[in-house]
């Protein structure tokens, strides 16, 4: 996730330099400007030559190469900013290689300028290079060079302290993808206090900032839930320690005021508050998560928490049906919530027709790149609809994507009307710790479930049970699961449920 589109900044470098320059060099450069704010893609390759060609006349007319002046070291580092942009912004492999090297010959241009001892140090060339540095970010992070990206970004903020955006955009950096919860929130409190305290000075700052403010706070929570273990102080009393959760329930609450529509932000107060009254995610809040998971969803799933949900829930439906050989075909399965396909690719030879759901369209792209062809239809949307418009369904599989939902009754009166007469559900859910297990028994005996810290719902089995003989969904089959991921480092319970609707034969 980036807090800002490059897009949001191209206007702000077309710039029009006043200086007296050979004529043909002013020229090029406002022709490439005319084109580049266009841009179309015509356009944006006349925007190309204008620049290179402006570039080679500017380095041929220059007195000395070495001690070049400043407003030649301006018009340069505006030309090779603008030639990354154009190229950038060009739809077709290999321009952002070239985008990151005409940035990269701008910071060239400012390091030559700036470690001339002859020379003073000059704001205006240094905003200009960190602008360079801020754009080279957007594409390594764009191109998953997390590393890179990161030290760009770093480097734009010590070029431009007011660089509120570059720190932004660092913060998501490491903790989305360095998991470095801790750096990041450094980098969020420091963009969240230079678009609050330091706002005139601030570079590019938005007409409306609150958008932005919203998603700061947010970030800055998630940061420190991140790590529940650590101790919390704040950045002007850095000897008390404060309760971790206290403030992260500030930086959600905040989040929310700055812009009551941040759906993730109401969601993680709700469920860091434990807010009883929140029956299930909502479809924006969901939708938002993955579109921004999408691209390491997989990896971070498997991998960095060792996610085995999947494979487990195919095995526990084996032996439902006492052994995979015994395992029969079934004409319609919907994967519901769908993912990049790990559940999917687990049933697909049980499946005539696999029909993979989820509310995120990026995340069904990710499915149709990690695993082309496995399914024969994918839909975007509310599986509780979903159901019902693709009805009648022989099996619904569910890895992990009911843990969205707190109070069961519409998604299983929603499994009912979609599955056929005899048909099966077979999905995943989160149960609570043993330690909170324990403790609900004796302060809540009678607690359905209870929305974590992590966003999610955990369930407890007899509400399950009590909501699948509701709905007329006899429970064929349960497994508890243990330690199927971990979150910081400790192992999550679950359950495994194969539910078939009942008719008046017997079945299985």
């Amino acid at each position: 996730m980036k807090l800002l589109p490059k897009a949001t900044f191209i206007s702000s470098l077309i710039m029009c330099l006043s200086r007296a320059y050979d004529t043909t060099v002013s020229d090029l450069f406002e022709q490439g400007n005319e084109a580049l704010g266009s841009n179309e893609a015509n356009n944006l390759f006349a925007a190309i030559s204008s620049y290179k060609t402006a570039l080679s006349l500017l380095v041929s007319q220059s007195d000395d190469d070495v001690n070049m002046s400043k407003d030649d070291t301006e018009m340069m580092l505006s030309l090779y900013i603008n030639l990354g942009t154009a190229y950038s912004s060009v739809m077709e492999a290999g321009q952002e290689d070239r985008a990151i090297e005409a940035y990269k010959e701008a910071l060239l241009v400012h390091k030559d300028y700036s470690t001339n001892p002859k020379n003073k140090k000059n704001k205006d060339l240094d905003d200009l290079a960190a602008q360079a540095a801020f754009f080279l970010g957007m594409i390594y992070q764009d191109t998953g060079e997390y590393r890179f990206a990161a030290d760009a970004y770093a480097m734009a903020g010590t070029l431009d302290e007011y660089h509120w955006a570059a720190l932004g955009n660092l913060g998501s950096v490491l903790q989305d993808h360095m998991k470095n919860p801790r750096e990041a929130m450094l980098a969020y409190n420091k963009a969240y206090q230079i678009m609050t305290e330091d706002y005139m000075k601030a570079t590019d700052m938005p007409e409306n900032p609150a958008p932005i403010l919203s998603q700061l706070q947010y970030r800055i929570g998630l940061a420190i839930n991140a790590s529940p273990d650590h101790k919390c102080v704040l950045q002007d009393d850095i000897d008390t320690p404060r309760d971790c959760k206290e403030l992260a329930t500030h930086a959600f609450s905040l989040a929310t005021k700055y812009d009551p529509q941040n759906e993730p932000a109401k969601h993680m107060l709700a469920s860091i508050t434990a807010d009883a009254t929140m029956t299930r995610a909502s479809n924006t809040y969901v939708t938002s998560l993955f579109d921004d998971y999408a691209a390491n969803f997989e990896h971070s799933l498997v991998q960095d928490l060792g996610y085995t949900g999947y494979e487990r829930l195919r095995r526990g439906f084996d032996r439902a049906f006492g052994g995979a050989e015994k395992v029969p075909s079934f004409p319609l399965v919907v994967d519901a919530g769908c993912g990049t396909g790990l559940v999917g690719e687990q049933f697909r030879n049980v499946s005539q027709h696999l029909i993979g759901v989820d509310l995120s369209a990026a995340i069904i792209n990710e499915a149709k790149k990690a695993r082309p062809g496995l399914y024969d239809e994918t839909r975007i949307g509310d599986v509780t609809q979903v159901y019902r418009d693709v009805k009648p369904i022989s099996l619904i599989i569910a890895g992990d994507s009911y843990i969205y939902f707190g109070d069961l009754n519409e998604l299983f009166a929603s499994m009912k009307e979609g599955l056929a007469n005899g048909g099966f559900a077979a999905f995943t859910l989160e149960n609570v710790s043993k330690e909170t297990e324990m403790q609900l028994g004796k302060s809540k005996s009678d607690w359905r479930w209870q929305l974590t810290p992590s966003g999610r719902f955990a369930h407890r089995k007899a509400y399950v049970e009590e909501m699948a003989m509701h709905h007329s969904l006899r429970i064929i089959h349960y497994e508890e699961l243990i330690d199927f991921r971990f979150e910081n480092g400790i192992g999550v319970r679950g359950h495994i449920f194969v539910l078939q609707k009942q008719t008046n034969s017997k079945e299985l």
